[in-house]
């Protein structure tokens, strides 16, 4: 994914499909971005933020809501996309 636009697009695009079931598997994330989880909510966020894309509002607010919560979830251990036990 040597295309800046390309990547930026199919983050995007994967963004979207999974913003609702809180942001997509880390597996997948590493395997189709070649990124850890953290990094790719990260950039992601900065697209977003920086309105490179076409999304609606509610659509990109959806989508920062997810990004800040998983970058939350890191950095602080806390595991709040799992049941309690």
């Amino acid at each position: 994914m040597k295309n800046p636009e390309n990547t930026s697009r199919l983050m995007l695009d994967f963004a979207c499909s999974w913003r609702r079931f809180g942001g997509g598997p880390d597996e997948d994330i590493m395997v189709r971005f070649g990124l850890t989880a953290p990094e790719y909510f990260s950039r992601l966020e900065g697209i977003v933020k920086a309105g490179h894309h076409n999304l609606d509002e509610q659509t990109a607010t959806e989508i920062l809501k997810v990004c800040r919560r998983r970058l939350w979830t890191y950095r602080t251990g806390h595991d709040s996309l799992r049941a309690p036990a």
